[in-house]
């Protein structure tokens, strides 16, 4: 339980809260346009699906290994597939994980043991449209349930269902500039009805040095939560054909390529979520305070996995490890009950899909036109 105490300042300074989405959640960082690499999804995410996926990052600019070549066809950038190919796309992540019971503060003097089950859903429909901006649309369900026992001021389950809209634009091939609204339902679904409703907002900013080093600046804002904005810096760097380092929110990691269509992580996953509790939360538990109270939701995990692409455009994401901890904050009235660590187990689905149509063909600045830019509508 200290430990959890102690990474608070660590967790607050690196942003914990601009999970993605999933996933698809789109993630705050994103690269070079037509440079193959994926992206951790998002979840953030609150994520965004908060799997450490791991991306084949290979430039297609210069001279290419022959494994570079092999991995950009077995493992192809999702990132780089959703601004090439067809007009529209269609993305998904499902994701399920568990962790094993650990020891938690119950509140009340009580303390227990609670273990965790955790579903994600999320589906993604993606346009281009007016030549440099890719326009996204799409919904998640977050889940995830406690077995808490009888009178606990910990929450039983805690919920989210929202909408997914977001933009993409790249003015150049080195900047690409990501904003993205979550609005829905953040609950316990115990009877908070519309007073559940909140819309989290994340804005990131990616900067390409080169094929092989990028930076980002991500920042979230959440009206619900303690503090309302974090952000944090980050940068992704291609070491050599086999090795590459995230040094980014939610999921940093380190990777290796072990096949073109295999890669091991070793790494952490920072997630959080302001959520409201039902009207009458605090009576059934002998603390009426925190009747339709905001409570922030967070935990932090470490650990190895592995993103295997079993087809192009089609991966499973594991991960296993073990959660450093987690922390219920009734901030709003000062009730904080963190819990101690306990091993966990995850795996992801992830696929994108590109509509037939036309070819996307993006025409030279010397070429654009307001015909050019209307045919993207």
């Amino acid at each position: 339980m200290e430990k959890l105490v102690q990474t608070q300042g660590i967790l607050r300074f690196l942003g914990l809260s601009l999970l993605l989405s999933a996933c698809g959640g789109s993630a705050l960082l994103a690269d070079e346009p037509g440079t193959p690499n994926k992206i951790a999804s998002e979840s953030i995410a609150p994520v965004a699906s908060s799997t450490a996926a791991p991306a084949g990052d290979f430039s297609a600019h210069g001279p290419q290994s022959p494994f570079q070549k092999e991995a950009l066809k077995k493992s192809p950038s999702f990132q780089a597939k959703r601004w090439t190919g067809t007009l529209g796309a269609y993305e998904t992540n499902i994701q399920y994980d568990y962790a094993g019971g650990s020891s938690q503060n119950l509140g009340n003097g009580q303390n227990g043991r609670i273990d965790e089950e955790y579903l994600d859903v999320r589906d993604t429909f993606m346009r281009h449209t007016l030549l440099v901006f890719l326009a996204q649309g799409g919904f998640e369900f977050e889940h995830q349930g406690f077995n808490a026992p009888s009178g606990a001021l910990v929450p039983d389950r805690l919920d989210k269902l929202d909408a997914d809209i977001a933009l993409d634009t790249h003015w150049s091939e080195k900047d690409l500039l990501h904003i993205e609204a979550r609005p829905g339902f953040y609950t316990d679904f115990q009877g908070a009805g519309w007073n559940a409703i909140n819309a989290p907002i994340d804005v990131g900013y990616t900067r390409v040095v080169s094929d092989y080093f990028q930076w980002v600046l991500g920042g979230n804002f959440n009206s619900w939560r303690s503090s309302r904005f974090l952000g944090a810096p980050g940068f992704r760097w291609q070491i050599n054909d086999r090795w590459k380092v995230k040094a980014y929110m939610p999921t940093p990691d380190i990777e290796y390529y072990a096949r073109p269509d295999l890669t091991l992580t070793l790494g952490g996953d920072f997630r959080g979520e302001s959520y409201r509790v039902g009207p009458h939360f605090g009576d059934s538990n002998g603390h009426p305070g925190l009747n339709s109270a905001l409570v922030d939701y967070q935990e932090i995990r470490i650990g190895p996995g592995f993103s295997w692409n079993v087809r192009p455009l089609i991966e499973i994401n594991f991960m296993a490890g073990y959660m450093v901890g987690r922390q219920y904050d009734f901030h709003p009235e000062g009730v904080v009950l963190n819990g101690s660590g306990s091993p966990f187990v995850s795996v992801a689905v992830h696929a994108l899909f590109k509509f037939p149509g036309e070819p996307l063909v993006i025409p030279q600045r010397t070429d654009v036109s307001i015909h050019n830019i209307l045919s993207y509508f």
